[in-house]
């Protein structure tokens, strides 16, 4: 199990990073790193492209105008379209299908310089049985996540997060995941150490929220560089759950 703490000043610091960009008519396919990320909730697809110059922690990429994404599903290409925001840019589509096993394509398509095909299939879908949102618990009680089945092809974690008001009336985030291999999965809240933390103010209720994600790695293009993947994933979540001490 891995446990994850970062106090809100923290994460604010990390959100003042700058990025520089790079047009893509500048690099050849065999230098650019790519990450295809394509993430249902159930009800649609995001599909998400991110390019950078040489490796993943390059520059951004840049789409120029003879280059352009693409995903393809079911015969139907969708193009998609810059997202910028002050941390990163990438490229994103939403599609209205998440049926178990679906395959997408991501294609990369280049005038004067090579271009690419990805490929993935979704994971199967799933319905969170329980706990449900909005639960109330106490620090002596168990949660008992039940799921409504597994799929053996594809890796699942679990993940339990919490927002804490601190002694100094701050917010603290924590969180601990496991990897899970059944339909079951229980967190002992009085044995997780995130709750022991003596920052915490316990006169007053944690904010908890349930993450459960089902993940399959697809065959990226090799032309890209090495550590470049394609990858879908079925999301979850149970939202606004409250813990007492």
């Amino acid at each position: 199990m891995f446990k994850k703490s970062f106090s809100l000043v923290g994460i604010i610091l990390m959100l003042c990073a700058c990025t520089s960009e790079t047009a893509s008519d500048l690099i050849k396919t065999k230098g650019i790193w790519a990450g295809f990320e394509l993430v249902s909730d159930g009800s649609r697809t995001r599909i998400n492209a991110e390019l950078n110059a040489g490796d993943m922690n390059g520059s951004n990429i840049v789409l120029s105008d003879s280059d352009t994404l693409q995903v393809i599903v079911r015969g139907t290409a969708v193009e998609l379209s810059k997202d910028t925001d002050f941390l990163d840019v990438d490229y994103q589509a939403y599609i209205n299908i998440t049926d178990d096993n679906e395959p997408f394509d991501i294609l990369f398509n280049r005038d004067d310089e090579i271009s690419t095909r990805s490929t993935v299939e979704l994971p199967h879908n799933f319905i969170i049985l329980t706990p449900s949102s909005e639960q109330n618990f106490s620090i002596t009680n168990t949660i008992t996540v039940q799921l409504d089945g597994i799929d053996t092809n594809s890796a699942s974690t679990i993940e339990l997060s919490s927002h804490c008001t601190t002694n100094n009336n701050s917010t603290l985030i924590q969180s601990t995941s496991s990897s899970i291999t059944s339909s079951s999965y229980s967190f002992n809240l009085n044995n997780l150490i995130m709750f022991n933390d003596t920052q915490i103010d316990k006169s007053k209720a944690c904010n908890l929220t349930i993450l459960v994600e089902r993940v399959r790695s697809g065959a990226i293009s090799g032309e890209f560089t090495s550590q470049s993947y394609i990858q879908a994933k079925q999301q979850r979540t149970i939202n606004n759950m409250t813990l007492t001490f």
